[in-house]
C-alpha cells in the first residue's frame, strides 16, 4: 500500500515538473516573440523619425513644417518606449547606426522627393504600415505591458495618418481648383463643334440613366412653369397694346416670355424639345441605347403636356381672380392664330421652333458665364414669342387655357391634327437643322485630316463606352448640366 502511494507521489511531482518546464519554456519563447516585434517597431520608428526631420528641413510650408518636427518629436518617444521594453524584457535594443545602415538605401530615396504632395503621400504610406504592423502585433502579444506600448504608439499613428490624409486632400483640392480656372479659360473663338458634342454626349448618357419617375416629374414641373413665362408675356402685351399698338405691344411681351425659359434652365426642369441634342449625342456615340431615347421623349413629353394641363384648369377656375380676363382673351387670340393655320405652316413653324430650342441648348454648352447664358435663354425665347413659332409646350399651353376658358377651340381638333403636326416640325428642326448637321461637321472634320483635340470620330465619341458612371468622362457631368 505504501509503496503505491509513493509510486503516485513520484508520478504527480515529474509530472508537475513537466508542466513547469512547459510553461516555463512557452514564457520564454513569449518573451523571445515580444523582443523580435519590438526590435521591428524600433526599426521603423527610427526610419519614421528621421524622414520627418529631414522633410521639415526642406519644406517652405511653415504649418507643414511644425507638424513634421511634431511627427519626428512623437516618434522619437516611441523610440525610447519600444528601446526601455525591450531592455525590459532582457533583449538588447539594435544601436541606431545599425539601424540606419541597414536602411541608407531606402532612406536616402525618401529624402530626395521634393514635391511636399509627394513627401506627404511616402509619409502617409509608412503611417498606414505601421497602422498595420501595431495592429497585427495586438493580435498575437499577450503580454500586458508590450500590448500598453503598442497601442500607445497605435493611437498616434492613427492621428498622423489622419492629419496626412487631411493635407493631401487640400492640395488635390487647390492644384484641381487652379486646374479648373485654367481650364475655364476660354481660347480664342470658343469652344470647338466637337467640344461641345462631347459635353452633350456626357450629360445625355447622365439623362438617359434616369429612372422613369425622375423622367416625368422633371417634365410635369416644366410644363407647369414655362407657363408662367406665357402669363408675364400676355399680360404685357395686352396691357399696353391699346397705348402703342398690337406689333409694339408683341414685341414688349416677347421681352417677358422667356421667364418662364428661366424658370425652367435654373430649376433644371426639361421641355420635350430640349432633349434632341444631349441624349441623341449619347445615342450617336453609342453610349446610349435607343429605346432609352424613346423613354425619355414619351415622358418628357406626357409630363410636359399634364403640367401645362394642370395650369390650364388652375387658370379656367379662377378667371378674373388670379388672371384678369384681358390677359385671357389676348391668350385666347393666340391659340386661335395657331390652330387657324394650314398643315403646312403648322409644320413649318413648328420646324423654326425646334431648331430655336435645340440651337439654345447647344450655345448654352457651348458658352461660360452667368450673363452669356441668360442673354442666350432670353433671345431664343424673344423671338419665338415675336414670330409664334409652333412650340409643342408652349403653344399647347396657350390653346389648353383657351378650351378651358370658353373659347370656341375643341379638344379633338388640337389633339389629332395640331398636336402631331408641330411634334413632326420640332423633331425635324431640333434633330436635323442642329444635332445632325452639328455631328456631320465633327466628321468632315476628321476625314479631313484634322488633329485638334476635341475633333473626333463616331467611334472616338464613344469614349471608351464600357467605363461606367464612375469613369473620369464623368466627373464633370453635374458641372456640365448647370449649364442647361
Amino acid at each position: 500500500m505504501l509503496y503505491n502511494l509513493y509510486i503516485m507521489t513520484d508520478l504527480y511531482l515529474k509530472n508537475d515538473d513537466n508542466e513547469s518546464a512547459s510553461e516555463k519554456a512557452h514564457h520564454t519563447k513569449a518573451v523571445e516573440d515580444s523582443i523580435a516585434l519590438l526590435q521591428k517597431y524600433l526599426t521603423a520608428e527610427v526610419a519614421g523619425r528621421d524622414l520627418y526631420t529631414e522633410q521639415a528641413k526642406t519644406l517652405k510650408d511653415p504649418i507643414l513644417v511644425q507638424a513634421l518636427k511634431s511627427f519626428a518629436s512623437t516618434e522619437s518617444g516611441h523610440i525610447i518606449n519600444i528601446r526601455e521594453k525591450i531592455t525590459e524584457l532582457g533583449g538588447t535594443p539594435k544601436s541606431l547606426n545599425e539601424i540606419r545602415e541597414a536602411q541608407k538605401g531606402v532612406s536616402e530615396a525618401s529624402h530626395q522627393v521634393a514635391a511636399p504632395l509627394d513627401m506627404l503621400r511616402i509619409d502617409l504610406k509608412i503611417e498606414e504600415n505601421a497602422i498595420n504592423d501595431y495592429t497585427a502585433g495586438l493580435e498575437i502579444i499577450e503580454d500586458p505591458g508590450v500590448r500598453a506600448l503598442i497601442e500607445n504608439n497605435l493611437a498616434e499613428e492613427i492621428h498622423h495618418s489622419l492629419y496626412l490624409s487631411k493635407r493631401i486632400n487640400e492640395i488635390l483640392e487647390t492644384t484641381k481648383a487652379r486646374i479648373g480656372a485654367i481650364k475655364g479659360i476660354e481660347k480664342p473663338g470658343g469652344k470647338e463643334a466637337s467640344e461641345i458634342f462631347k459635353a452633350s454626349v456626357e450629360v445625355g448618357e447622365a439623362r438617359l440613366k434616369r429612372s422613369w419617375l425622375e423622367m416625368s416629374m422633371s417634365g410635369l414641373i416644366a410644363g407647369m412653369n414655362v407657363t408662367f413665362g406665357i402669363i408675364a408675356s400676355s399680360y404685357v402685351a395686352a396691357a399696353t397694346s391699346p397705348f402703342v399698338g398690337i406689333n409694339v405691344a408683341k414685341i414688349l411681351g416677347a421681352l417677358f416670355f422667356p421667364i418662364g425659359f428661366m424658370f425652367l434652365m435654373i430649376g433644371k426642369s426639361e421641355l420635350f424639345t430640349e432633349n434632341f441634342l444631349v441624349p441623341v449625342s449619347a445615342v450617336i456615340a453609342k453610349r446610349g441605347k435607343i429605346k432609352q431615347l424613346l423613354k425619355l421623349w414619351s415622358l418628357t413629353l406626357i409630363g410636359n403636356m399634364a403640367g401645362i394641363f394642370i395650369f390650364a384648369l388652375v387658370i379656367a377656375g379662377s378667371l378674373n381672380q388670379i388672371v384678369p380676363s384681358f390677359v385671357v382673351a389676348h391668350i385666347h387670340s393666340m391659340a386661335n392664330n395657331y390652330m387657324d393655320r394650314t398643315p403646312f405652316v403648322m409644320v413649318l413653324s413648328a420646324i423654326f421652333a425646334g431648331w430655336l430650342i435645340t440651337l439654345m441648348t447647344w450655345l448654352l454648352i457651348a458658352s461660360s458665364g452667368t450673363l452669356a447664358r441668360i442673354f442666350i435663354i432670353w433671345t431664343v425665347g424673344f423671338l419665338i414669342y415675336l414670330n409664334s413659332f409652333s412650340h409643342i409646350v408652349v403653344a399647347s399651353s396657350e390653346i389648353l387655357i383657351a378650351i378651358n376658358t370658353g373659347s370656341n377651340i375643341s379638344y379633338l381638333p388640337w389633339l389629332y391634327s395640331y398636336v402631331p403636326l408641330t411634334i413632326i416640325g420640332n423633331m425635324i428642326g431640333g434633330l436635323f437643322f442642329v444635332t445632325i448637321l452639328q455631328y456631320l461637321q465633327i466628321l468632315h472634320s476628321t476625314d479631313a485630316g484634322s488633329r485638334d483635340e476635341g475633333l473626333v470620330s463616331s467611334h472616338q465619341l464613344n469614349m471608351a463606352g464600357s467605363d461606367g458612371p464612375g469613369s473620369k468622362n464623368f466627373e464633370n457631368v453635374e458641372n456640365i448640366e448647370d449649364t442647361l
